[in-house]
């Protein structure tokens, strides 16, 4: 069993927290209740291999998991595109994957791994278009990508294209994961459009994109906004760090 750290109320990453399982349950950190207290008597069937762990309110109402949505509700292609043409203000994302499998990268991505020095970037260039055309408006697109202390070789792929990402006009930072679990970042992938809508990415386990599920409630965007300004308070410029982390 491997878990997703949804959060945490401690300020430190630590106890308490809430995790999410990749068998679709729920782990929860907490303090254990002492054997001699009380609640012993009120629990109802506990068995041999149970325990009890208390944990505030507030974790709970604020971490726990949201229902799963529906895929057919999961916003996909040109309505996903349209988030990035349609946005007023600033668009800003938190990365947390080490490995990501877009079908129009794979070819690219093997070019890269092979030391082609010629990479093909066509594939790419919508996306820069984009950017280009957005920024110049005096819109802001900025990203923070939470690395391991080793790259995997896909971040050193993105690491490659950040070139052209930022002499696009998006702002691109590097935070490592350490510093990121001290911080009690959540580990998922999410944009924040305007402040006001976020659009948290579900991909299947191997790294394919299936859509962005679309929320709007002002706790969960303040919450995600509070995420974002503590990871771009802590990250590095991109600039800063291919020195320290050439791609190749």
């Amino acid at each position: 069993m491997r878990l997703r750290f949804n959060g945490t109320t401690s300020g430190g990453g630590g106890c308490p927290a809430v995790y999410e399982t990749d068998r679709g349950t729920v782990v929860v950190q907490g303090w254990k209740v002492d054997r001699r207290d009380g609640a012993y008597q009120d629990v109802r069937h506990l068995a041999a291999d149970e325990d009890l762990v208390e944990v505030p309110r507030e974790l709970l109402e604020r971490f726990a998991p949201r229902p799963a949505p529906d895929p057919s509700e999961l916003v996909k292609g040109e309505a996903f595109a349209d988030l990035f043409r349609d946005f007023a203000y600033t668009a800003r994302r938190l990365e947390t994957r080490t490995h990501y499998d877009i079908e129009n990268e794979r070819e690219p991505f093997r070019q890269f791994l092979s030391g082609d020095p010629d990479v093909d970037l066509e594939w790419f260039e919508p996306w820069l278009h984009t950017m280009r055309e957005q920024t110049a408006r005096g819109r802001v697109i900025s990203r923070v990508r939470v690395v391991p202390p080793q790259l995997t070789d896909y971040l050193r792929f993105e690491l490659f294209l950040a070139e052209h990402n930022t002499a696009a006009g998006e702002d691109i930072q590097y935070l490592d994961r350490a510093t990121a679990e001290l911080a009690a970042l959540p580990d998922k992938d999410f944009w924040l459009f305007d402040s006001h809508t976020v659009a948290v990415l579900h991909f299947t386990p191997e790294g394919q994109l299936l859509g962005a599920e679309l929320i709007t409630e002002p706790a969960v965007v303040i919450e995600h906004a509070r995420w974002l300004d503590s990871a771009f308070q802590h990250a590095i410029a991109y600039e800063e760090f291919v020195k320290e982390h050439p791609p190749r």
